[in-house]
């Protein structure tokens, strides 16, 4: 699309000029300057030149401020450096990550209420509490022998329901097949008397075209 052609199409006067058509001061004349971004890295990061390899040239200087000549004691000679200016205290602090401000941790509040409910409690609940906790008493012999005989008249009454059932599904299915058996029954005699119905009325088309024949 030519952006050009298309603006001078709607009245614009040409290069140097605002889009109003007789006064350049309403608008803009000159057009907006943006900086291109060509990099691979995020929106408004500055320019970054590894020209200067700062870092490098500041461990190297800490290398070479070390001092052995003493027997297991190394000793740092350099305390002006590049590094040392971004240690803490120092005026290069405020480059790195501590201008965060670092706020108070989140209280917990489970142990305030498990405080609260255990002052809650009353003797009331303590008593039901230890009530609860008490081991189950033995059971007597007359108990387990009638536990053992309700158990047994249980699994009776399953077995006569299960009988039960058994039974009144055999007979649906008896109902069933006989059901079936006299629908096959009626479907047969049905067959039977259209069977009749055919052949007479073959018999009085018969009669019927032979006492043509003899009129004729």
């Amino acid at each position: 699309m030519n952006a050009h052609a298309l603006l001078t199409s709607q009245g614009w006067r040409g290069k140097g000029h605002s889009l109003h058509k007789t006064n350049d001061a309403i608008g803009l004349s000159k057009p907006l300057l943006l900086s291109r971004k060509d990099d691979t890295k995020g929106l408004g990061t500055k320019q970054h030149f590894t020209s200067d390899q700062w870092w490098m040239n500041a461990f190297d200087e800490q290398l070479k401020g070390l001092d052995t000549s003493h027997d297991g004691k190394v000793l740092q000679t350099v305390v002006t450096g590049k590094l040392n200016s971004i240690e803490k205290g120092s005026l290069g602090k405020y480059y790195l990550y501590t201008s965060f401000v670092r706020g108070g941790f989140l209280q917990g509040t489970i142990a305030e209420q498990q405080a609260d409910t255990s002052s809650s409690t009353g003797p009331d609940e303590e008593l039901t509490a230890d009530t609860e906790q008490a081991p189950p008493s033995k059971e007597t012999k007359d108990e387990r022998r009638a536990r053992r005989a309700d158990k047994k008249r249980r699994k009776e009454e399953r077995a006569k329901r299960k009988v039960l059932r058994r039974e009144h599904r055999s007979k649906a299915t008896k109902s069933d097949s006989s059901n079936e058996e006299a629908d096959e029954e009626k479907r047969h005699r049905r067959a039977k008397k259209e069977e009749k119905r055919r052949k007479r009325q073959d018999k009085e088309a018969k009669r019927s075209k032979k006492r043509d024949k003899e009129q004729r």
